[in-house]
């Protein structure tokens, strides 16, 4: 989902990063809050207080983020849900929560928390707005933007449109009047499919009527919004496809592993053209302990491969990437989009049993809707499923 990404600092836990794509955004906030907003709320004072204004503007936005990210994480992690980065990009941040809350109430919560944070930062800000008072119009005008935005970002988030908080929120709820997860997602992500072509058609209004940067921007986040809303039908019936199937149902058996005192010019040559591999593991031992995949190929440059081994550019397993074969499919799906990884390895211990990819869950997935099998056919009987 993301570029290039830079840690930033740790707060409560959580590692919080910057996507270069951030960027992007704080210098069109900067150049937007000193050339227009703050000339029209705090006038006549010189462009280097106005540029300094709109520095500190959007370092408070990044601030207001951060803080609105990190009570959604901080609740998630109150009810157990293992939590990444707080990662910020172009559209703002996001919280990466690695596993779907497992009751109406976490998602409610977890959903809620964010808007509250804002709502309690808008108040925070408007407070300090009335302190700073006409004395301090520079310090006035930055809080009351602080303040404006953390009312907007509130209410923005709360639209009942699924990814938004709002739609979420939703969903939550028409899962505990129901009781059908699918449904509720069904619902609630049709809302964010209108709110998100809402977004683009103003957006394209704006663009018509000469607002090229801002019309561009809605029509974007519009675009971002619709794009989720599909991608959560589809893990809706990923999640209903995959009911009562394990790893181990549909792993690869045999992977292709190869020996950590391999050169890459002899892994290259002998292993993944002749083989079509794009992932192998590489094992001693009989342990695992790393995999090697074309981005860590790319490292090296194609004239030291004869004399680097793969050894030294294996990516070692981590929680991210590795598997139990008792683990629920759904789950290790939701673990390779968590992690933007396209194979997991199997793991009993060190011991490694087989790899699993998007591909199997996709196969496995089309199989079934083409022969429209039902559940008691495709998956494991329950006495089995549940060992």
């Amino acid at each position: 989902m993301f570029a290039a990404r830079f840690n930033l600092f740790t707060l409560l836990g959580f590692r919080v990063v910057i996507d270069v794509t951030w960027f992007f955004l704080a210098f069109y906030l900067v150049v937007t809050l000193a050339s227009r907003y703050f000339p029209g709320v705090v006038p006549h004072q010189n462009s280097y207080l106005y540029v300094a204004m709109g520095i500190a503007g959007a370092a408070g936005l990044f601030l207001s983020i951060v803080l609105h990210e990190l009570a959604h994480a901080y609740t998630a992690r109150r009810f157990g849900l293992p939590v990444g980065d707080i990662t910020l990009f172009i559209f703002g941040g996001v919280a990466e929560i690695r596993q779907e809350p497992q009751t109406p109430r976490a998602e409610f919560w977890v959903a809620l928390m964010g808007p509250v944070a804002s709502v309690g930062l808008a108040a925070l800000f408007y407070a300090l707005m009335v302190e700073s008072g006409p004395a301090h119009p520079a310090a006035s005008g930055v809080f009351s933007f602080l303040a404006l935005a953390n009312t907007m970002l509130a209410l923005f988030n709360l639209a009942p449109a699924f990814p938004l908080d709002g739609g979420r929120i939703l969903r939550s709820l028409i899962w505990w009047r129901t009781g059908n997860l699918r449904r509720a997602t069904r619902i609630s992500a049709a809302g964010g499919s209108v709110f998100g072509a809402f977004l683009v058609v103003t957006g394209l209004l704006q663009i018509v009527n000469g607002n090229m940067m801002g019309g561009t921007w809605l029509l974007l986040i519009g675009l971002f919004v619709a794009a989720a809303a599909s991608q959560a039908r589809g893990v809706t019936n990923a999640a209903e496809n995959l009911r009562g199937v394990r790893v181990d149902d549909l792993m690869e058996r045999n992977p292709v592993t190869v020996a950590p005192d391999l050169t890459v010019e002899r892994l290259v040559r002998d292993t993944i053209y002749p083989q079509n591999r794009k992932f192998v593991v590489v094992t001693e031992a009989s342990r695992a302990f790393g995999f090697i995949g074309p981005e860590q190929i790319r490292r090296v440059p194609e004239s030291q491969w004869s004399e680097t081994y793969v050894r030294a550019i294996a990516e070692p397993f981590t929680f991210g990437t590795v598997v139990s074969p008792t683990a629920t499919a759904f789950e290790a799906l939701r673990k390779l989009q968590a992690n933007s990884c396209r194979h997991l390895a199997v793991l009993e211990g060190t011991t490694l049993l087989g790899t699993v990819s998007e591909t199997d869950f996709l196969n496995y997935v089309t199989l079934r809707e083409e022969l429209a099998l039902p559940k008691k056919v495709a998956a494991r009987e329950p006495a089995t499923s549940e060992r």
